[in-house]
């Protein structure tokens, strides 16, 4: 780690435009990434200087022990907090008031703690009203859009204000953003009607085709947080600034742009009156909620069509001495997009798809935190069921076994399965599946007493999981997050015993690490490893270590 990089925390990690800053900004600072996915799920390359902290900044106990990490690994000077949660039911959910506002106030604090000095906060131009017609919005304009997105964005801009008169922050406001793979769901939708091969769907432009907003793409607003860290020193306590082009850019023209690069000559577009457009948004919102599969077009944006979202950003190109570079202007961008799209088609469409179906909340982090608040108990439970009796046949070695050292290797069990879910990465699980059943053939255990513990562990967790409410409907995916990584595990204990039933164990190098195992003390160390937040390092560690 170079400690004389400066060091930068940086929310939402894992998400769209998170995962390309932390790309671009590597090896120019100590980058601190929180998220709710692993390093692997998201596509990051391990660097040195890049830490990565599995953590929920809805949950103040989560952001202390990001604390005490930064605190360890040299400090932080900035925070780019880009977490936030959205949908497109445009309906009250708890989580715009959880994640939004109460994890913005959360990483507020966090900051007061780590004594940084910038604040940055990606807030949205769709978080404001459209201005009327001819007009256009700047960064004086309020954040007073009236749905459930915006009232929670404007909640936090105003915590944030608040807060300048500790450290000075800057608002950022961003335009639709979008990459050389698209990536942003409404142009998503839209190309994917105008480039494909129904000759009608393909030809259909929604009202008068006015319906516009700006676009950025993720390369120029990379260099807009790179800039306004490298001048904060200069930059007023509280500073709001817009993240987009002059102006904005209509379905008019990006039907034409997009279908001229596509086919090569211009097509004319079928223009639907606001109405049937209307009544066709409704029957694509039915059909998915008929076949179970939600799609993103919803009747609410049928209020839209027409509208225009046209923005100045001259201040901001002012005060910060930036400007969106006009390569990567949606209109000329659109070749880029439409070559991918060609040459790419299934890349294309997993990257796009990939990006609907993400969510705010995820399962697996809502399942981990269950599994950590009941582990003791049902630690204590496995415990009971192997000493009960009956089954000294079925674990005739594990009941003879200190107690002490029981509870710890099952609890070792347990939180490997758990650090899987919340990782979402199984690959620590067979090296240490190797190790386990090394010691536990010398000891003279049956590959089945082995198997049965794990079994027994996985069922377990899944028991008591399946009976809480917030799971209902859970089970097939329980079954794939615990019930299949015990039989993961089983299946290498299986396999090594193998091995070392055809050859002499004294001939497996594994000695060392197999006997650190073999005590109370080094199994906790283990456990509270599992337990940390830096959970990609910890993998390879444990890699290593297995």
């Amino acid at each position: 780690m170079n400690d004389r990089l400066p060091g930068i925390v940086v929310t939402g990690a894992s998400g769209f435009i998170g995962r390309h800053f932390v790309i671009a900004a590597a090896g120019k600072f100590r980058l601190f990434c929180i998220a709710r996915r692993s390093q692997k799920e998201a596509g990051i390359p391990n660097n040195e200087n890049t830490h990565w902290l599995q953590a929920d900044i809805t949950e103040w106990e989560n952001l202390l022990n990001v604390f005490k990490y930064v605190k360890d690994h040299g400090g932080a000077d900035y925070v780019l907090h880009l977490a936030g949660y959205y949908d497109f039911t445009l309906k009250e959910n708890r989580v715009y008031e959880e994640t939004n506002v109460t994890g913005t106030r959360y990483l507020l604090d966090l900051s007061n703690l780590l004594e940084i000095k910038h604040f940055i906060f990606s807030s949205s131009l769709a978080a404001c009203k459209f201005p009327p017609y001819g007009n256009t919005l700047t960064e004086e304009s309020p954040p007073d859009a009236d749905f459930p997105y915006a009232r929670s964005k404007m909640r936090a801009e105003a915590i944030i204000k608040e807060y300048s008169n500790v450290f000075s922050c800057s608002i950022v406001r961003l335009a639709a953003v979008y990459s050389d793979w698209c990536e942003y769901p409404i142009l998503y939708m839209l190309l994917k009607f105008w480039l494909s091969s129904n000759i009608l769907m393909s030809r259909i432009v929604a009202g008068g085709g006015k319906s516009a907003v700006p676009y950025i793409h993720i390369r120029d607003l990379n260099k807009l947080f790179l800039r306004i860290i490298e001048i904060s020193d200069g930059l007023p306590r509280f500073g709001i600034y817009n993240a987009s082009p002059q102006g904005c850019v209509s379905h008019n023209e990006l039907f034409k742009t997009a279908t001229n690069y596509y086919h090569g000559h211009d097509i004319k577009p079928i223009r639907m009156p606001k109405i049937p457009a209307t009544l066709g948004l409704i029957m694509r919102s039915f059909w998915g909620w008929l076949v179970g599969k939600e799609t993103l077009e919803k009747p609410w944006m049928a209020e839209y069509i027409d509208k225009e979202l046209c923005v100045d950003a001259s201040a901001t190109y002012r005060a910060l001495g930036w400007k969106p570079t006009p390569r990567y202007h949606i209109l000329r961008r659109l070749l880029f997009l439409t070559e991918k799209m060609t040459l790419y088609p299934n890349n294309w469409t997993f990257r796009n798809e990939a990006l609907l179906q993400r969510v705010a909340y995820r399962k697996s982090t809502e399942i981990y935190n269950i599994l950590t608040e009941l582990r003791e108990s049902l630690v204590n439970k496995i415990i009971q069921e192997v000493m009960t009796p009956g089954n000294e046949q079925r674990f005739p070695n594990y009941r003879k076994m200190d107690q002490d050292l029981l509870k710890w290797y099952i609890t070792l069990n347990y939180q490997l399965v758990s650090a899987t879910v919340r990782n979402r990465d199984r690959a620590m699980i067979p090296n240490y599946a190797q190790v386990i059943a090394y010691r536990r053939f010398v000891e003279g255990f049956k590959a089945k007493e082995v198997k049965d513990l794990m079994f027994l562990t996985g069922k377990t967790m899944e028991e008591s999981l399946v009976e809480r409410p917030a799971l209902k409907g859970s089970k097939q995916r329980l079954d794939n997050y615990i019930i299949l990584t015990s039989q993961l595990a089983a299946d290498e204990f299986e396999d090594t015993y193998e091995i070392l039933e055809a050859y002499p164990p004294e001939q497996v190098a594994a000695i060392e690490t197999v006997e650190s195992l073999a005590s109370s003390d080094e199994l906790k160390r283990i456990v509270l490893q599992l337990e940390d937040i830096c959970s990609d390092s910890l993998s390879h560690q444990l890699s290593g270590m297995f």
